[in-house]
């Protein structure tokens, strides 16, 4: 697993979340998040309203039962009720409005990453290249949702806190008045004893709070580790099981999930460290503007409700000037979640970019309407520049069948740059529109869902009619699965790998491709099910060049040309010619077999 990476300049970590997640304000729907925006900072401005009316309210009590009013008590009795009831709506609307803003922008943010990652293999090439971009399920699913929630809930509090802390400034400098020091009449004293109380209270803080951010960022790196092994080993039941080595994988997930343990106390501990301190901080934020105005109130200078409504707008500037100390833990897991996000929108960048390049020194990949699929001066390279491939030209024909087998990784790599998800090397690929295509390997994905839906993938469920999907999995030899179409199931679990194997034949007969490249997708059948697979194919689409890259079981005879890919002592990979025939010269393919014949000859399941 990969290790905690380094926060990043505050700078660059600002601008990259703003280049990822900024264009939702100015995008073509920017309509609506302006108006959710607009709304919420509206609502802002009215909580803060009844903030300053509530503290004229307070005043306007107190002084009424200094003065034993019983008119003037019940009159803000009243008061303090619509005061209440406007809160409360004003509150339930920025609920409403700040929940719905923050679910859009996750929506956005979740579709725009999720678009840029699965697209043209780049989730599978990210995976491939070295870096902190590890679990990109829980950064997608969780850190976009922490990401986009808490940035609209820090941004609301802090115009909040600003809107408070412009407006109580002012009514805390009116009820200060003026004292003497050293022999000069100084005003605003309330306002200096605020700013200075809050500074001191933010330096303190950030000291305490300072390794929160390291400590939350490696926790939650240790969290999605945790949790990859839980779906590693789900994924994996079966060898386990089979291997009976479920003890010695649950003294695996029990060693990650201690890992946390460690991260989880310097989050405590920092914790402890800002809630021991703030305790008393906000404590005695209540009482010391009320004990520091005593002697005014005393002196008559300061009259009781007054010197309980500095008390609240003390509170309320300090308050307001607290709001990095208040939400110091949320800041830190807030960028640990945004930094997380940004590595995984770098990976993908990186492996975007190294498809895109161009000239003596990329793959070129020409997807373009052509009468030859192919290679020239080929060669392929891992991602760290090791190299798999050398120095490989191989051009295959409309309507010819060739088996290129021998050494396994380098079959795989040519698979991969065959199958136009491998930008790592240097060469000319011509490869055919993916219209024109289908690349299968050994275990084709098969999504959760219908049979119908696995049957059909990538095209929609609905794109073949019952009785084709029927028809294909009779010629297949899957014809007990034919009634099963609409039943929904994990089928890659619920289906043996030969199973699988016959199925994504079945696709090809519905896709009816004119290009068919196939990577070791024969291997989990016996030799005669590999050679009817084939034989179906060639039967069913004449004119259709096949290329089968890998291990094949069954007999060469129905390919025009075998290839091998020989290693050399030096390392080195050759392609060398096994046998070739012209298609002229092709032996007499027999008639197309029905599917009773078929059934009849074994080629069920």
């Amino acid at each position: 697993m990969s290790s905690t990476a380094e926060p990043s300049h505050p700078q660059r970590f600002f601008g990259d979340f703003i280049r990822i997640a900024g264009p939702y304000w100015t995008g073509p729907e920017r309509w609506r998040p302006r108006l959710l925006t607009a709304a919420l900072a509206l609502l802002v401005g009215a909580q803060v309203a009844l903030a300053i009316r509530l503290n004229i309210w307070s005043a306007d009590l107190f002084d009424a039962l200094e003065r034993h009013s019983t008119d003037r008590a019940m009159a803000q009795i009243g008061i303090f009720v619509l005061i209440m009831l406007g809160t409360m709506a004003t509150n339930t609307a920025h609920l409403v409005v700040r929940r719905r803003l923050q679910f859009d922008w996750r929506r956005w943010l979740t579709a725009r990453v999720i678009g840029d990652w699965m697209e043209d293999a780049r989730h599978y090439q990210a995976d491939l290249i070295p870096g902190d971009h590890a679990n990109p399920d829980g950064r997608i699913a969780e850190d976009i949702r922490i990401a986009t929630e808490v940035a609209i809930d820090l941004a609301s509090s802090l115009f909040y806190c600003s809107l408070l802390l412009i407006t109580f400034v002012g009514i805390l400098w009116s009820l200060s008045g003026w004292i003497r020091v050293a022999g000069l009449d100084v005003p605003g004293h309330l306002v200096a004893l605020a700013f200075g109380y809050a500074g001191t209270g933010a330096a303190v803080a950030f000291l305490l709070g300072r390794p929160l951010v390291r400590a939350t960022d490696t926790r939650q790196t240790r969290e999605a580790e945790f949790r990859f092994s839980l779906v590693r080993a789900h994924e994996s039941g079966e060898p386990i099981a089979v291997a009976r080595g479920e003890s010695l994988e649950r003294e695996r997930l029990e060693t990650v999930f201690e890992t946390i343990a460690q991260s989880w106390r310097d989050q405590s501990a920092g914790l402890a460290r800002l809630l021991a301190f703030s305790s008393g901080y906000v404590a005695l934020a209540g009482v010391l503007p009320i004990l520091v105005g005593t002697p005014r109130f005393l002196e008559g200078a300061l009259s009781l409700g007054r010197l309980m409504q500095s008390g609240q707008a003390f509170q309320q500037v300090t308050a307001a000037l607290s709001w990095p100390v208040d939400n110091l833990a949320l800041i830190a897991g807030w960028r640990a979640s945004v930094e997380r996000v940004l590595m995984l929108d770098e990976a993908v960048r990186i492996v975007a970019l190294e498809a895109a390049r161009v000239g003596e020194t990329a793959i070129n990949l020409d997807r373009v309407p052509t009468s030859q699929l192919g290679v020239r001066d080929l060669w392929v390279a891992a991602p760290d520049g090791t190299a798999m491939l050398s120095d490989l030209t191989l051009t295959v024909e409309p309507g010819e069948h060739v088996l290129v087998d021998g050494d396994p990784e380098a079959a795989s790599a040519l698979f991969r740059v065959l199958a136009g998800i491998w930008p790592w090397g240097r060469g000319q690929v011509d490869l055919p529109a993916d219209a024109g295509m289908i690349a299968i390997g050994p275990w084709p994905f098969l999504p959760q869902g219908s049979l119908r839906q696995a049957l059909a993938f990538p095209e929609p469920a609905d794109a073949h009619d019952d009785a084709a999907l029927q028809a294909a999995l009779a010629s297949v030899g899957l014809a007990h699965l034919a009634e099963r179409l609409d039943e929904t199931a994990d089928w890659a679990r619920v289906l043996t790998a030969a199973e699988i194997q016959r199925l994504s034949f079945a696709r090809i007969i519905l896709f009816r491709p004119q290009w068919i490249i196939l990577g070791d997708a024969t291997d989990a059948l016996d030799p005669a099910s590999a050679d009817l697979m084939l034989r179906l194919i060639v039967d069913l689409l004449p004119h259709a060049g096949i290329v089968l890259i890998g291990r094949h079981p069954g007999s060469a005879e129905i390919f025009d040309r075998r290839l091998s890919l020989e290693r050399a002592a030096d390392g080195e990979v050759l392609l060398q010619e096994v046998y070739a025939r012209r298609q002229a010269a092709k032996l007499p393919r027999p008639r197309p077999l029905s599917v009773i014949d078929r059934l009849r000859e074994g080629y069920g399941r």
